[in-house]
């Protein structure tokens, strides 16, 4: 991100510093056009540099042109000129990248630099000065690329902070070890699906599963073991279902998955084929084969339900399961 950032700073600008050069021609002004080239170029090998995935030569390379454009550019032309706008412009890529004391020496530097230059200038007076309508002209020009190039920052990181949180609030709801939904996520959904449900009268199942003895598999095979199964288990429960339903993981070893538009018939088989998939399926370890079973509670969602309601009935099924002998599906 922060390459892509730069290589865009680095063509911007050489486009800018062109433009320098058509404006001092256009004035008259042959020695103060080609002097833009030089700024050209570096911005030009700045951008190489990127591509070469040497960032920090780069940034050095973009920060020496900036600072000595303007510090020539104001000796040069005089401080009405305007080149020092363009130096403000570090502020907020500095203060959105360095820490809160870097950025305070960072402003007092640039502060300093800016009186020095501005006292300089004005006791050395202009040493190549252009006439009185064309310094206004370039004055307006540096005050209108400063208004785009800040604004097109401001844009820049306005766009990376809502896509940072945007994927906050991705993982937020998810479950970091296996990828599908986490609990909180989960309710969230069910309930909405839950109140929808009630206006339109659809059929709808709860599942609870329970990987069966998962304790022992974390005792003779580690957690690292552990954590294979359950990863392996959430892709063949991801399989199992459609794209529609809601899966996720519950809490430790159980998962919770709501079927939506699903008769208690048609929940009943595709939990008994996600069943004999897990029973069916091993987990590579070093210290060998992993298999394990799942066990199921599965329940249909009743007109007044809460979620709470269907899990319960369905954790109870779930106990039945259990109390039976494991890896079989039972109905509440």
């Amino acid at each position: 991100m922060i390459a892509s950032f730069v290589g865009r700073v680095s063509l911007f600008s050489a486009s800018v510093d062109g433009i320098y050069f058509l404006f001092f021609l256009a004035i008259g002004s042959p020695f103060l056009a080609w002097m833009n080239v030089v700024s050209v170029t570096m911005y030009l090998a700045a951008y190489h540099l990127v591509q070469r995935r040497q960032l920090h030569f780069a940034v050095v390379l973009i920060w020496l042109e900036a600072f000595s454009h303007a510090a020539i550019g104001t000796m040069m032309l005089g401080w009405e000129s305007g080149f020092h706008y363009l130096l403000l412009m570090f502020i907020p890529s500095v203060a959105m990248t360095a820490s809160r004391r870097r950025l305070q020496v960072f402003l007092i530097a640039l502060l300093a630099f800016l009186v020095t230059l501005d006292i300089v200038s004005r006791m050395w007076g202009p040493m190549a000065p252009i006439p009185q309508a064309s310094l206004i002209a370039l004055k307006w020009l540096n005050i209108s690329l400063f208004v785009l190039m800040f604004s097109a920052l401001a844009s820049y990181y306005r766009q990376k902070i809502t896509q940072a949180e945007q994927r906050l609030k991705v993982l937020a709801g998810v479950d970091v070890l296996t990828g599908l939904n986490n609990r909180r996520h989960f309710e969230s959904v069910a309930e909405q699906h839950m109140a929808d449900r009630r206006r339109s009268s659809i059929s709808s199942v709860v599942v609870v599963g329970d990987i069966d003895l998962f304790k022992s598999i974390n005792d003779t095979f580690g957690h690292e073991g552990g954590d294979r199964v359950l990863v392996a288990v959430s892709r063949l429960l991801k399989k199992g279902l459609r794209e529609v339903d809601s899966l996720a993981r519950w809490g430790g070893e159980e998962f919770v998955f709501l079927m939506h538009e699903t008769g208690l018939a048609e929940a009943i088989a595709a939990t008994e084929r996600i069943r004999r998939a897990v029973e069916d399926s091993s987990v590579s370890h070093q210290a060998g084969e992993i298999r394990c079973t799942m066990s199921f509670g599965v329940t249909q969602l009743l007109p007044n339900d809460t979620l709470g309601d269907a899990i319960a009935r369905a954790d109870h099924a779930l106990y039945r399961s259990k109390a039976q002998g494991r890896n079989r599906v039972s109905v509440d």
